[in-house]
């Protein structure tokens, strides 16, 4: 028989070996660190990189930002996070460091959450990079969609909040993220994300090296294939005469207007196998009408704000760059300049853009002189850069263009 003394002791013991496994787990995660949020330590081959995070990757950047001190933040969906490398030497050259807030499958009510909590923490822009989506902006005219006034304020402020904080330092997906970033360090082919927010695709190399450009160009294309069949063809609501996702445009450039002192807002250079598939699908002449949109408030906002310095950007186009050549099936070793695949740009492609866009700061001729501001006075000349860039590319490569009516009528 136990007496209670026995109980006593034995309880005692069962806390004290859980005290012990609890600051041990703690500890471990706070000298990781795999979130980059605690800055105890910071060593090069232990754990200098960083996984990227399956979940609070809102709040994990913004933490990382505002650490950062930088003043020229990117801001944008997947493209943006992974095509537009804050690290590019032209910041620096500029007199800006930059952070990368763009997030993966995110649409602009993200960017108007991240820009509201930058300026709650008293932070102003010097320089904004915004990426638009033409794809985000679609709508069903004849839908109805409830309340578009401005989109409201979403828990992104509540970064400080204790419950994502304690999960993200006490839970078991934190120990396993940490255990991660220790396995990394060496791999040159691991997912991660970069000190300033940046996804430099570092996994995609794997299967390249693995299977080739083809597969993944192919895989991309019929998934955006019927996608896109899919897509409504209209950018307003007859109810409204609006969508959430224009309000939220207004807003965000309401916000860059008051709170930034040079924005330029970019749309993405999507590569031609893309532009084929718009064709294809009739969303084409839409893609037009929304550039000329995208015009319109720009012009609008400037406008509005007489001292603000927003400045819209068509890298969309059938150039050179976005013609670029899809290695052959079964070609395992060409490689691809410019594009991972049709929907993402290589950071190649970015710090091009990147140039282009800071080239007043730099006081350099950018390589992509073919681009130009895109305003109520050049909407004609972007056109017909665009038309002949088309004649071009479908001369020099008609085989994307058969290619994607061949796969656009088998997925009808």
């Amino acid at each position: 028989m136990y007496s209670n003394d026995d109980y006593v002791r034995f309880l005692r013991r069962l806390t004290a070996v859980l005290l012990i496994a609890i600051i041990m787990v703690v500890s471990f995660v706070l000298l990781v660190d795999p979130y980059r949020i605690y800055g105890l330590l910071d060593r090069p081959g232990f754990n200098q990189v960083k996984p990227q995070p399956d979940r609070y990757q809102e709040q994990i950047k913004l933490l990382n930002a505002r650490a950062s001190k930088a003043n020229a933040f990117i801001f944008g969906n997947s493209r943006a996070e992974i095509g537009l490398n804050p690290g590019y030497e032209g910041f620096a050259k500029a007199g800006l460091s930059a952070y990368n807030l763009a997030l993966s499958g995110t649409r602009i009510s993200s960017t108007k959450r991240e820009l509201e909590f930058l300026k709650t923490s008293g932070v102003k822009p010097e320089f904004v990079v915004l990426g638009v989506d033409f794809l985000d902006y679609l709508v069903n005219p004849t839908g109805h969609v409830p309340a578009i006034s401005a989109i409201p304020t979403s828990n992104a402020h509540d970064v400080n909040a204790i419950q994502w904080q304690f999960d993200a330092l006490f839970s078991l997906a934190s120990v396993s993220d940490s255990l991660k970033t220790l396995q990394i360090q060496t791999d040159s082919e691991a997912e991660t994300i970069s000190s300033r927010g940046s996804n430099p695709f570092f996994e995609y190399k794997k299967y390249v090296r693995q299977e080739g450009y083809y597969p993944i160009f192919q895989q991309r294309a019929t998934e955006y294939a019927k996608a896109f069949i899919k897509k409504p063809h209209g950018l307003i609501l007859n109810e409204s005469q609006s969508s959430p996702e224009l309000e939220g445009l207004r807003s965000v450039l309401a916000l860059l207007a008051s709170e930034s002192k040079e924005s330029h807002v970019i749309i993405y250079p999507y590569h031609v196998q893309i532009l084929a598939m718009f064709e294809q699908t009739g969303l084409l002449p839409v893609f037009e009408q929304w550039k000329h949109l995208l015009v319109s408030e720009v012009d609008a906002i400037n406008t509005r704000y007489p001292e603000s310095h927003i400045v819209l950007w068509d890298f969309s186009g059938y150039g050179p760059m976005q013609c670029e050549l899809i290695p052959e099936k079964n070609d395992k070793k060409s490689s691809t300049r410019w594009y991972w695949e049709a929907g993402h740009f290589k950071q190649e492609y970015g710090d091009l853009i990147l140039q282009r866009v800071l080239a007043g700061r730099l006081g350099i001729p950018p390589q992509l002189q073919a681009n130009k501001p895109l305003s109520l006075d050049s909407a004609s000349e972007n056109h017909w850069r665009i038309q002949n860039e088309k004649t071009v590319c479908e001369k020099n490569y008609p085989k994307i263009f058969s290619g994607i009516s061949t796969l656009i009528n088998t997925k009808k």
